[in-house]
């Protein structure tokens, strides 16, 4: 899809939208803000650690878009939200992360702080977190909801996406 004459491989969201706040815990047990991400892009993935599928795939695409990405993977923030609050604690999403990138984050919290950030998101989340988007949301630097990259997109082309809108910082 075209947006300012670059071709994107993502669904891109055109204008932008302000992205929904998250202010959840962190897999260190440090608040993390939304905010405090600005000037990053930030991807926010749904999901949980004992997911036999879709969730472990995603992580491991974005590994591979962060190591095609070099160093330009340091102005990058790549967040999972965790859809199961029951068992997803900060142990349960370090361990799990640990097999990814050492960067990324778990974010955890209340059912009530999870559900107002699933709803900010338009995410739906069923089954004790089973049911959830396979969805990653992308936001800009400028903190607005740029673009989402579909489950079946592939690493390289998430890597291609975000140098562009790298470039247009």
């Amino acid at each position: 899809m075209l947006r300012d004459g670059r071709q994107f491989h993502g669904v891109v969201i055109d204008p932008p939208l302000p992205a929904g706040g998250i202010r959840l815990t962190d897999h260190n047990g440090r608040i993390f803000q939304l905010s405090d991400a600005r000037g990053k892009i930030v991807l926010v993935y749904f999901g949980y650690t004992n997911c036999p599928e879709e969730c472990p795939i995603t992580m491991a695409k974005l590994r591979q878009a962060f190591d095609l990405l070099g160093d330009q993977s340091r102005v990058i923030q790549v967040l999972l939200v965790t859809t199961d609050p029951a068992n997803d604690g900060p142990e349960q999403l370090k361990g799990y992360l640990a097999n990814f990138h050492p960067e990324f984050l778990g974010l955890y919290g209340t059912p009530e702080e999870l559900q107002t950030v699933w709803s900010d998101y338009g995410v739906v989340v069923m089954d004790g977190g089973e049911t959830h988007s396979t969805r990653t949301y992308v936001i800009d630097q400028n903190g607005d909801l740029a673009m989402t990259f579909p489950y079946e997109m592939e690493a390289a082309d998430m890597a291609s996406d975000l140098r562009l809108l790298l470039r247009s910082r």
